[in-house]
């Protein structure tokens, strides 16, 4: 008899599904791809609760705001500062509450896990009720996208990098809050835009009032560019968990006198000696009240917008 020659491969041999394994990739890539991927069809959903809590204004700072606030045409120090201050902010939050919305050009530095990164630019498009933002950044990620609706997509912000990246997963629905939308940001999405600086400044200045050992200063400055604004600084003595930073420069429009540039510095290690370390700087420059905005501002599915799949 003669022997089986071995060469010979069964039908079940393994050796001939190696092809199958290499379409199967990639199909599961492909399927993975779009697994992540978030649809630009809407889910309608009822907005988060966001209640604000009321500021406790004495009357005498409360007579101040009822009328225009006279900005210091020199340098002011004290409690007349903190009042006169107090005063121009509440006027402030009541006026910026009545815009529906605006476009600025934002520029943003913020140290993350101890280092401090570079400055970013974004467009910015902002409407106030029900809150949405849309950003696109100029620099450094040049391309970037996020926008976020109240009551829309989940309550979820939806985003797309520039770079590669976008050709496998064009974009990806997060929580405002979730690690992945706070990668390169101190703030989740909700707490940006002119209304969110002006009230959390006056919730501070309302701290200002009787403490002793905070000190005020307001008085006007020059930018480098030329501009006139106007300026209050702000310095602590001691951290608590009240007060996040141990000095605040803010500047201010001279004509409405709306926050517009707001720098921030940690507080300074035990024995650091020097100049204290930047925490975070947010600038509105190119601000347009009042701008027409519609909802496809804030949709994803605005062809105007790279949002969608290449």
């Amino acid at each position: 008899m003669t022997a089986p020659n071995a060469s010979v491969e069964s039908p079940a041999s393994p050796r001939r599904r190696p092809w199958k394994w290499l379409l199967a990739l990639p199909v599961a890539l492909v399927g993975g791809v779009w697994w992540f991927t978030e649809p630009l069809t809407d889910h309608p959903t009822a907005p988060p609760a966001t209640p604000t809590e009321a500021i406790a204004v004495p009357p005498v700072v409360a007579k101040l705001a009822e009328g225009p606030v006279a900005w210091p045409e020199g340098r002011l120090e004290g409690d007349g500062a903190k009042k006169i201050l107090l005063a121009s902010m509440v006027r402030s939050v009541e006026a910026l509450e009545k815009v529906e919305g605006y476009t600025a050009t934002l520029r943003k530095t913020e140290r993350m896990a101890g280092r401090l990164g570079p400055e970013q630019t974004l467009v910015m498009k902002v409407r106030n009720r029900p809150f949405a933002i849309y950003l696109k950044f100029l620099s450094p990620k040049a391309g970037k996208e996020v926008v976020y609706a109240e009551g829309h997509h989940d309550n979820k912000l939806i985003a797309h990098n520039g770079d590669w990246t976008r050709r496998i997963v064009p974009r990806l629905a997060v929580p405002v809050d979730s690690p992945l939308a706070l990668a390169d940001s101190r703030h989740p999405v909700t707490e940006a835009g002119l209304v969110a600086l002006a009230r959390k400044l006056l919730s501070y200045r309302e701290l200002d009032i009787g403490d002793g050992e905070a000190t005020t200063v307001m008085d006007r400055t020059v930018t480098a560019e030329g501009r006139a604004l106007l300026r209050s600084v702000h310095t602590h003595t001691n951290p608590n968990a009240r007060r996040p930073f141990a000095r605040v420069e803010v500047l201010y429009d001279p004509a409405t006198q709306y926050p517009i540039q707001i720098t921030s510095y940690d507080w300074p290690a035990t024995g650091h000696d020097g100049d204290l370390d930047l925490a975070e700087k947010f600038a509105y420059d190119d601000l347009k009240l009042n701008a027409p905005l519609t909802p496809a501002d804030f949709d994803p599915a605005n062809p105007d917008y790279a949002f969608m799949r290449f």
